[in-house]
């Protein structure tokens, strides 16, 4: 058995935090979508929401709620992403007021018009909507939306937690904008691979 660790090491949070400072910073971030969480019960949920906005550099996140969360359990799950993310609660009435500004709305839900997530090209500009965890989107809601995208399942159940649908759907929209960003580039072998920050600064300049 070979002794060469080719996985590497953990990276500890100071150098986490410094690689992703050094890329936000760089200024070739797009920004992400916006994110509309539909009438979510869970407090815990609503933080998970917050926590990957932040990690997908999500635009912001409007939440359709008549009550806000609870923000002592909304806070165990966002880790401080409740302070990083801009996040408002809005009525469903205030919420059908302002939607036409949100266009597109892509709905994160099986429907009978709904395609494949990783076979439907995706806006640079769009807003991912996600339901309830027991209804799902609204009808109301649902006729608003431009399009709506499904998430293939292989299992016996037929859904999944709505955090875990969102993660995929906005690391999903990120991959594909970046694979449209970057140009497909061909380094010799005895060159360094550039990351992903240098890429995009290279793609700019052409």
């Amino acid at each position: 058995m070979s002794t060469v660790n080719n996985a590497g090491k953990q990276l500890d949070n100071k150098t986490l935090f410094e690689r992703q400072k050094a890329f936000r910073e760089a200024g070739d971030l797009l920004p992400g979508p916006v994110v509309v969480a539909l009438g979510l019960t869970v407090p815990e949920n609503h933080g998970m929401v917050l926590r990957l906005a932040d990690a997908a550099g999500a635009s912001r996140v409007i939440f359709v709620n008549e009550q806000a969360p609870i923000r002592a359990r909304l806070r165990k799950t966002a880790r401080n992403a409740d302070n990083l993310v801009p996040w408002q609660v809005v009525s469903i009435a205030s919420f059908m007021q302002e939607i036409e500004t949100l266009a597109p709305l892509i709905a994160v839900e099986l429907t009978t018009q709904s395609t494949n997530l990783f076979t439907t090209q995706l806006p640079k500009t769009c807003t991912l909507v996600v339901g309830s965890e027991q209804y799902g989107i609204a009808d109301e809601v649902l006729e608003k939306c431009q399009s709506a995208v499904h998430i293939p399942l292989y299992g016996v159940n037929s859904s999944m937690n709505v955090t875990h649908a969102l993660a995929i759907a906005l690391f999903e929209w990120r991959r594909k904008m970046s694979i449209s960003m970057i140009a497909p580039y061909t380094y010799p072998k005895d060159k360094k691979v550039p990351d992903s920050v240098t890429l995009l600064r290279e793609d700019r300049k052409r």
